[in-house]
């Protein structure tokens, strides 16, 4: 550590830093298999993108059948907590306009052909999540505390020390789980991390720029909001838009979802490009980024008021943080590539692949910040468990990653970085942690997916795919 911490405070079995989704399902995942947890996050709420980013829907994807499925199912005893979604034909806003769907099934959310996405409310998902977690006796959880420091000795972390209300705390592990947006603890201890696209020849991947030092480009960024319809005879709240702002420069394409209760969430999917949003915040941290994207997200509501029919809808929340899809990542023992999301896991499964924790099939997306543009996959492909840890030259050796900071390219990335996706990634590193503790760089694939089976996630295609479609229903 750079300075001393407020004396020798608790150790854990594992410690998880971070709380989205992926911090989430580690911390459940690890205390169910029974390791003594601490899930430490730096805001006041727990689930991240999902909650407090604004994010509060599904997309539909392959694979998240334990830790997402339970909340789900949880949300569904909660009223108008929770809905799948059927896209309106038509519709007056450009993009995509989602209402919902009569369907209750989860399992019609389990794949891109024939799934649909969920859309929940917020406050219930956060409090589902903590619901969850205070159930687990040995599973701590410290909001408002956020991680600054760490000890590592040799090929290991010791420590991370931790802000807290009454001073800084000095927290020993035997396993850490990184589960930060930014990566920020795999980045600190040592671990070699990317950012933006890398070269095409490094990966061998079609997606990827020509150039050998590509510019910088990330995936856009999103401040999502909320509207609801005007009560009879309530006037109409037309905002103008802020001065500074250039409407005619303002993409207008919206993807959007309705809440169970009627409201609207919209997710304005070209308001920010990712670099620009990343360079503000190296300018002038996340205030500067935040104020730019609520200045176009104001200016964007307008735009819609105004020219695409909905004069008759109010603005009712604006999320407290930015919906960021793309940062930095580890450079991992394996990094998933675009061969790997095209190919598929069938030839994965025919490859060899021993350690297939997670299945997706996210189409590769990029909404339009770069040049060159992904298309839908032909089905889900594994994520390997050798993603989740940093390289065995940078170490740390009890350091697994767990949020769309892993060992991802920048094209496999663009696919695999959804919630649900990520709060699987979790529940692996959560289980793995717990079951191998400081020799979880060396976990036994076989042991690990068995537990995972057990514990519900789907791992084949049959599990995880095929029975989500129309055919399938009912067999």
């Amino acid at each position: 550590m750079s300075g001393p911490a407020a004396g020798d405070g608790p150790a854990f079995d594992v410690c998880v830093v971070g709380a989205g989704s992926g911090g989430f399902g580690a911390a459940a995942a690890a205390a169910r298999h029974g390791a003594r947890v601490l899930l430490v996050e730096a805001s006041p709420g727990l689930g991240g993108t999902s909650t407090w980013a604004g994010v509060n829907n599904w997309e539909p994807v392959a694979g998240p059948t334990g830790l997402p499925a339970e909340l789900y199912a949880r949300l569904r005893r909660r009223p108008l907590a929770v809905a799948l979604q059927r896209r309106l034909r038509h519709h007056p806003t450009p993009g995509s306009w989602y209402e919902v769907s009569p369907e209750t099934d989860y399992r019609r959310s389990l794949s891109r052909r024939s799934g649909l996405p969920i859309a929940f409310e917020p406050q219930d998902m956060e409090d589902a999540m903590a619901a969850l977690l205070a159930e687990l006796p040995d599973c701590t959880v410290w909001r408002d505390s956020p991680f600054v420091d760490l000890e590592r000795q040799g090929d290991r972390l010791v420590a991370v020390a931790v802000a807290r209300p009454e001073g800084r705390v000095r927290v020993r592990a035997a396993v850490f789980v990184d589960a930060t947006a930014g990566i920020f603890l795999a980045r600190a201890a040592g671990a070699r991390a990317r950012i933006g696209p890398e070269p095409r020849r490094l990966y061998d991947e079609p997606g990827a720029p020509d150039e050998e030092t590509p510019a910088p480009r990330l995936n856009n960024a999103s401040l999502c909001y909320r509207v609801a319809r005007l009560a009879p005879g309530e006037p109409p709240r037309i905002q103008p838009p802020p001065a500074g702002v250039d409407p005619e420069a303002i993409r207008t394409a919206t993807s959007i979802r309705t809440y169970p209760n009627g409201d609207l969430n919209l997710n304005p999917v070209g308001l920010l490009l990712g670099q620009e949003a990343y360079d503000l915040y190296r300018r002038g941290g996340p205030a500067a980024a935040y104020d730019e994207a609520r200045r176009r997200a104001l200016t964007h509501w307008h735009l819609l008021q105004t020219r695409h029919g909905m004069a008759d809808w109010k603005l009712t929340w604006l999320s407290p943080a930015l919906g960021v899809r793309e940062g930095h990542r580890l450079v991992a023992r394996y990094v998933l590539r675009e061969g790997d999301c095209r190919a598929g896991l069938a030839a994965q499964t025919a490859a060899g692949v021993p350690d297939v924790i997670a299945i997706a099939d996210h189409s590769l997306d990029f909404h339009g910040a770069t040049r060159w543009e992904g298309r839908e996959l032909d089905g889900p492909y594994g994520v390997p468990f050798r993603c989740l840890l940093p390289d065995a030259a940078d170490g740390p050796h009890n350091l697994l990653v767990a949020c769309r900071g892993a060992g991802f390219s920048a094209v496999a990335a663009s696919s695999c970085r959804l919630s649900r996706t990520m709060m699987t990634l979790g529940q692996a590193a959560g289980t793995a942690a717990a079951l191998f503790g400081p020799d979880v760089a060396q976990a036994d694939p076989d042991v690990l997916r068995r537990a995972l089976r057990r514990d519900g996630v789907a791992l084949t295609l049959e599990d995880g795919y095929l029975e989500a479609m129309p055919e399938r229903r009912g067999a």
